[in-house]
């Protein structure tokens, strides 16, 4: 019983932490419109979100596609562990406690979720000071706002400190070193994304039909 309450908190502790990362990542794509400004960052839990939402985006009010877009980075970022501690066997490599793999992933997310603060309190600036109506317009692309020109370069070098603090708790998790590490990690990427399209795209079936 302990083991199981152990394992749910857990679990909700990464869910957290990667809802957290969903809302930094989502005002960075908002304010920068992926695709134009916007880059995907260097993390596979921040990438594989991506992925499955624009393999399952809907057609739906603004505020469903952010609930959508937020839903998806605990279930990338299970995804990404589950894929990791699954194949690490197959190339030598031990496997964890699962719960406390997802948190140790987990918080190596962090210092992209960082920036969110910041980003709200901009995002809703006006002439007379902040305003939470203005920051919900941004937030559900009502109303836009210019990015700043170094808010692409700070996203990318901290998603490069998150990607290093990954691989460094990757290597204390799994105990893998040099070439199987590196195999088993890239073989985790590749179906990682394979994942992605593969869910999304069934997801996006009956959230079609019950949606749209």
């Amino acid at each position: 019983m302990l083991l199981r309450r152990a394992w749910i908190e857990d679990l909700a502790k990464a869910t957290a932490l990667w809802l957290f990362l969903g809302v930094g990542m989502g005002w960075y794509y908002t304010v920068t419109y992926y695709g134009r400004s916007g880059w995907p960052m260097p993390l596979p839990d921040a990438c594989a979100p991506l992925i499955l939402y624009y393999f399952s985006v809907l057609n739906v009010a603004a505020w469903i596609q952010a609930v959508h877009w937020l839903a998806l980075f605990p279930f990338a970022g299970i995804l990404w562990v589950t894929t990791l501690t699954v194949t690490a066997p197959f190339f030598g490599g031990r496997r964890a406690e699962y719960g406390w793999t997802l948190v140790r992933f987990a918080v190596t997310t962090l210092p992209l979720a960082a920036p969110a603060p910041l980003m709200v309190y901009w995002a809703g600036q006006t002439g007379y000071g902040f305003s939470w109506n203005r920051m919900i317009a941004v937030a559900l692309r009502q109303a836009g706002c210019v990015p700043w020109w170094w808010l692409t370069p700070l996203y990318v070098a901290l998603a490069v400190v998150a990607l290093a603090w990954q691989l460094l708790v990757y290597v204390k998790v799994f105990d893998l070193h040099g070439r199987k590490a590196m195999l088993h990690y890239l073989v985790s990427v590749m179906l990682l994304a394979l994942l992605s399209c593969g869910l999304g795209t069934l997801a996006s079936m009956p959230l079609r039909w019950w949606l749209e």
